[in-house]
């Protein structure tokens, strides 16, 4: 007894030292040397690793592999996948509802089915995208809940009219009998989906993934109007029942006049027997009654399609939806299309006159690029980087991925990572976004952005306005996990490279830059603070980057380009180096630094190539703004007084007159740093193996010019201000321009 007193006495005493132990552990905030300890709890994004489970259907062997097969149809050529779909849901339904009539098939009305399906795909699709990245309260059941209630108020009456209108303009009728059909049936089918389509469509927003929705609902509309079909039938069957047996009725009147009273009763039972018996029948399809329409148009129901009018329609009618249908086609693709010519020469000279200050000119067109992309009509590249033997003259191998081409995106244009996808759909192989400080900063005082229009250029001192990293993070994570979604695969699987695509592009062919720079309270003095900065802005960036681009350039941060110095470069550039390689993810970011074209004595030049070298960073973005003045105006050219004013405000010039600074820059340090590698000793094999890589901005606006940064050592022109002047489509017109001249130069050789 007195043992296993002194056992439980024991163990007592135990538990009390590992609870005040457990208590003492949350209060201590340093461990060895004083140093405080950053809990791994600070970050507000989830890492990458935890992810939900997924979802049952994703497990179902055979099924499994052609809904995958499906989602990578999906990802490679949404539109085609879409509209594909479309076309089959409807003509499935066609000839249900063709077959339950018992009539003869009539590929009058196939045809119109599958017109109205084909043309309604993308945009019902474009729909439903938007309202699964809308109305995202912190109540999964209230977001699903809005999106429901939207789309029945907002896209079902759309659609119905569109539907039903399109049905009677394609059979014939004029313009009052198609406002008589869409009063008589547009209400009538939306009281008919009330009853099942905010079921259906909550089933969608819950559990089916963004590819699949088309597929799935559309499943369910066969069947549903498959069902509405045979009521319509049966309806029909009683109604003509009714009218035979009324018909009997009264050739039998003649013979009951004569008949005694018991007489008459005896041989009418039968007859109202049976109209008591359809009535019954048809006293529940009484509450909505199907739609009829003046006799020129055939009776049918609100939830089938049209049938061809007794009069077939008109030559006039036939010529104007014909010329309508077209304009509106063309003009979709020609307004759409980067090639068309008002991009250049008419949308920048609106939005100037629209927008006189250049900083609300610049939101206004990222807020436009951002809608239109979501409603599917942004200008888009419609060449392909190809030529007519198949082959890809512009295709460059940079850090192991072959690029469909050489041109790319500055950063500045989009600074908070809204809208990569637009800029990638204008047509460029790179796109850079930022710059991004770890905490969200206002920038510069306004006004700070100003136009040289004389010249094609900008100054600007915006003073890397941001969101933060994690702000920016948050949204490149959702749109991974977005992606992820819409192919069938999670995000672990996307990080780990199973989707086939670079993690920060998410396109085959494309390159995703993220630029980062510390904010402007940090002292450039204390090179630990501005490392934290920076290593910040990496620990939350870099899982969602094919790049990462280190700021040091800048000129309206101050104190920013003394980071260019060869020892605090180095501590730098080897920090991030070092913490880009601990991503949780299985191909690395790659990380390049971006280097200011005013240091460009062969002393300070020569101190970069050192810093890049010893810290181990992939290559160089040669080129930014410059704080020179002097040359900028070519002769011949007058400025404004206005513009004279402009040029000589504080901040960094960009435009068309740097660029023989930037190819002197990019011959430069092409020669120094591949000659570094041969003439130093010491150097880990590993740097020696790979050539740095060399992107240049800075001037480029044509595909003359970024033929020639190219053949002076850079991998990837970019471009800026060109945009800004050239337009949506300045992308796709250098690419044409650097083929012409090489088919130029191929056939003198």
């Amino acid at each position: 007894m007195a043992a296993c007193a002194t056992v439980r006495t024991t163990l007592r005493r135990q538990i009390q030292n590992l609870e005040r132990f457990r208590q003492r552990r949350p209060h201590s905030s340093k461990a060895q040397g004083g140093k405080p300890i950053e809990s791994a709890q600070q970050s507000p994004i989830t890492p990458p690793a935890k992810i939900q489970p997924p979802p049952l259907w994703t497990r179902l062997g055979p099924l499994t592999r052609a809904a995958q097969a499906y989602g990578r149809s999906h990802q490679r050529r949404p539109k085609t996948t879409q509209i594909l779909t479309s076309l089959f849901i409807f003509l499935c339904g066609d000839i249900s509802a063709q077959t339950i009539s018992g009539d003869e098939h009539d590929l009058g009305r196939t045809a119109r089915a599958l017109f109205i399906g084909g043309t309604s795909s993308w945009p019902s699709y474009l729909w439903v995208v938007y309202l699964s990245n809308s109305f995202n309260f912190a109540s999964r059941v209230l977001s699903i809940a809005a999106r429901v209630v939207v789309n029945q108020i907002v896209f079902a009456p759309l659609f119905n009219t569109y539907f039903f209108g399109a049905q009677a303009v394609l059979s014939g009728a004029s313009l009052p009998e198609v406002w008589e059909r869409l009063v008589k049936t547009v209400p009538t089918s939306i009281a008919n989906s009330v009853k099942l389509w905010p079921a259906v469509m909550a089933i969608n927003f819950a559990f089916v993934p963004l590819p699949f929705r088309s597929m799935f609902s559309g499943t369910v509309a066969v069947g549903w109007q498959t069902y509405l079909s045979w009521l319509n039938k049966k309806a029909e069957e009683s109604i003509a029942a009714e009218a035979e047996a009324a018909a009997v009725e009264k050739a039998a009147a003649p013979k009951v006049e004569e008949m005694t009273a018991p007489a008459v009763a005896k041989a009418a039972a039968p007859f109202l027997r049976t109209r008591h018996t359809l009535s019954s029948a048809l006293r529940p399809l009484a509450r909505n009654p199907s739609p009829r329409i003046n006799h020129a148009i055939s009776h049918r129901s609100a939830s089938t399609a049209s049938s061809s009018s007794s009069s077939g329609p008109s030559a006039k009618t036939i010529a104007i939806s014909t010329a309508l249908g077209t304009a509106a086609v063309l003009g979709y693709y020609y307004a759409t299309d980067t090639r068309a010519s008002f991009h250049k020469y008419l949308v920048p000279r609106v939005i100037r006159v629209l927008f006189p200050d250049a900083e609300d000119a610049h939101h206004a067109g990222t807020a436009a690029l951002k809608a239109l992309y979501s409603v599917g009509l942004h200008p888009r590249e419609r060449v392909q980087d190809v030529d007519a033997s198949g082959a890809k003259p512009l295709a460059v191998n940079v850090f192991g991925v072959q690029l469909s081409n050489p041109i790319g995106i500055s950063a500045g244009l989009d600074k908070d990572a809204e809208i990569p996808d637009p800029l990638f759909a204008l047509g460029a192989g790179v796109v850079e976004v930022g710059g991004i400080t770890p905490l969200p900063q206002e920038g510069n005082p306004k006004p700070r952005v100003f136009r040289v229009v004389s010249t094609d250029g900008l100054i600007n001192r915006y003073g890397l306005n941001s969101k933060g990293a994690d702000a920016v993070a948050a949204h490149l994570r959702e749109r991974l996990r977005t992606f992820a979604r819409s192919i069938g695969f999670t995000e672990k699987e996307m990080l780990d490279g199973e989707a086939g695509v670079p993690v920060g592009s998410l396109q085959d062919g494309r390159l995703l830059c993220v630029q980062i720079a510390k904010n402007k309270k940090t002292d450039e003095k204390d090179v630990e603070a501005v490392k934290k900065d920076y290593v910040t802005c990496v620990n939350r960036l870099a899982p969602y980057a094919d790049v990462l681009v280190v700021n040091v350039s800048s000129p309206n941060t101050p104190g920013l380009r003394d980071l260019q110095a060869t020892g605090p470069l180095t501590a730098l550039l080897s920090a991030v180096v070092e913490e880009a390689q601990k991503t949780k993810r299985k191909v690395k970011p790659r990380v390049m630094v971006k280097v200011s074209p005013d240091e460009d004595h062969d002393s300070q030049m020569e101190g970069v190539v050192q810093a890049v070298w010893m810290s181990g960073v992939d290559g160089v973005i040669v080129g930014n703004t410059t704080k020179k003045r002097t040359g900028l105006v070519p002769k011949g050219v007058r400025l404004t007084s206005q513009e004279q004013k402009n040029i000589m405000e504080d901040g960094g010039y960009s435009g068309p007159a740097l660029f023989d600074q930037t190819l002197n820059l990019v011959g430069r340090y092409r020669k120094m740093l591949d000659s570094y590698s041969l003439k130093t000793e010491g150097l880990d094999d590993a740097f020696k193996k790979n050539q740095k890589v060399i992107f240049a901005t800075g001037g480029i606006t044509n595909g003359e010019q970024a033929l020639k940064v190219l053949n002076a050592g850079a991998s990837v022109a970019m471009v800026y201000t060109g945009m800004v002047y050239g337009g949506s489509g300045t992308i796709t017109r250098i690419k044409n321009e650097m083929r012409e001249k090489l088919a130029i130069e191929d056939k003198k050789q």
